[in-house]
Protein backbone atom coordinates (compact mmCIF):
# COMPACT_ATOMS: atom_id res chain seq x y z
CA UNK A 1 0.00 0.00 0.00
CA UNK A 2 2.87 2.52 0.62
CA UNK A 3 3.86 2.32 -3.19
CA UNK A 4 0.82 4.03 -3.76
CA UNK A 5 1.56 8.14 -4.30
CA UNK A 6 -2.12 8.32 -2.04
CA UNK A 7 -0.94 6.17 0.75
CA UNK A 8 -2.66 8.48 3.10
CA UNK A 9 -6.14 7.99 1.68
CA UNK A 10 -5.56 4.40 1.55
CA UNK A 11 -4.51 3.93 4.96
CA UNK A 12 -7.42 5.81 6.36
CA UNK A 13 -9.98 3.60 4.54
CA UNK A 14 -8.47 0.38 5.71
CA UNK A 15 -8.32 2.02 9.16
CA UNK A 16 -12.38 2.75 8.75
CA UNK A 17 -12.91 -0.70 7.52
CA UNK A 18 -11.06 -2.90 10.12
CA UNK A 19 -13.15 -0.48 12.92
CA UNK A 20 -16.30 -1.14 10.49
CA UNK A 21 -15.81 -4.57 10.98
CA UNK A 22 -16.33 -7.66 12.78
CA UNK A 23 -12.94 -9.41 12.28
CA UNK A 24 -11.78 -13.46 13.65
CA UNK A 25 -9.80 -12.96 16.18
CA UNK A 26 -7.27 -16.16 15.20
CA UNK A 27 -7.72 -18.80 18.13
CA UNK A 28 -5.86 -21.70 18.88
CA UNK A 29 -8.84 -23.87 16.60
CA UNK A 30 -8.12 -21.95 13.60
CA UNK A 31 -4.15 -22.39 14.08
CA UNK A 32 -4.89 -26.39 14.54
CA UNK A 33 -6.75 -26.32 11.40
CA UNK A 34 -3.65 -24.70 9.98
CA UNK A 35 -1.40 -27.23 10.79
CA UNK A 36 -3.68 -29.68 9.60
CA UNK A 37 -4.05 -27.91 6.28
CA UNK A 38 -0.30 -27.58 5.71
CA UNK A 39 0.32 -31.58 6.99
CA UNK A 40 -2.61 -32.67 4.20
CA UNK A 41 -1.75 -30.36 1.61
CA UNK A 42 2.40 -31.35 1.29
CA UNK A 43 3.22 -33.61 -1.28
CA UNK A 44 2.56 -36.38 -2.18
CA UNK A 45 -0.79 -36.30 0.53
CA UNK A 46 -1.92 -33.59 -1.19
CA UNK A 47 -1.51 -30.91 -4.28
CA UNK A 48 0.83 -28.67 -2.80
CA UNK A 49 1.33 -26.09 -0.27
CA UNK A 50 0.01 -22.82 -0.45
CA UNK A 51 1.13 -19.13 1.20
CA UNK A 52 0.94 -18.89 4.88
CA UNK A 53 -1.32 -16.02 5.11
CA UNK A 54 -3.69 -17.97 2.54
CA UNK A 55 -3.38 -21.08 4.70
CA UNK A 56 -4.41 -18.83 8.19
CA UNK A 57 -7.50 -17.65 5.64
CA UNK A 58 -8.45 -20.66 4.13
CA UNK A 59 -8.18 -22.19 8.30
CA UNK A 60 -10.27 -19.49 9.25
CA UNK A 61 -13.39 -19.50 7.08
CA UNK A 62 -13.57 -23.58 7.66
CA UNK A 63 -13.70 -23.21 11.46
CA UNK A 64 -16.47 -20.51 10.89
CA UNK A 65 -17.88 -22.41 7.78
CA UNK A 66 -17.94 -19.50 5.30
CA UNK A 67 -16.30 -19.07 1.76
CA UNK A 68 -13.50 -17.23 -0.09
CA UNK A 69 -13.64 -14.77 -2.98
CA UNK A 70 -10.40 -14.36 -4.46
CA UNK A 71 -8.78 -14.34 -7.83
CA UNK A 72 -6.30 -17.14 -6.35
CA UNK A 73 -7.28 -20.06 -7.75
CA UNK A 74 -4.65 -22.12 -5.48
CA UNK A 75 -7.96 -21.94 -2.96
CA UNK A 76 -9.27 -24.52 -4.89
CA UNK A 77 -6.57 -26.61 -3.51
CA UNK A 78 -7.43 -26.29 -0.09
CA UNK A 79 -9.60 -30.07 1.04
CA UNK A 80 -12.88 -29.11 2.15
CA UNK A 81 -12.91 -25.15 1.71
CA UNK A 82 -16.26 -23.21 -0.22
CA UNK A 83 -13.93 -21.07 -2.74
CA UNK A 84 -15.32 -18.88 -5.31
CA UNK A 85 -12.99 -17.69 -7.74
CA UNK A 86 -13.33 -14.58 -9.36
CA UNK A 87 -11.79 -14.43 -12.48
CA UNK A 88 -11.35 -10.36 -13.16
CA UNK A 89 -11.07 -10.49 -16.90
CA UNK A 90 -15.27 -10.52 -17.24
CA UNK A 91 -15.56 -13.91 -17.66
CA UNK A 92 -18.15 -15.75 -15.22
CA UNK A 93 -16.98 -17.14 -11.72
CA UNK A 94 -15.79 -20.71 -11.22
CA UNK A 95 -16.02 -23.00 -8.33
Amino acid sequence: MRAFRNFDKRFRWLQTLIQERNIAPITLEIMETYANLRRSMRRPHGDGLIGDIDTVIAATCLRHGLTVVSTDTHFQRVPQLNALIVNLSGNAAAR
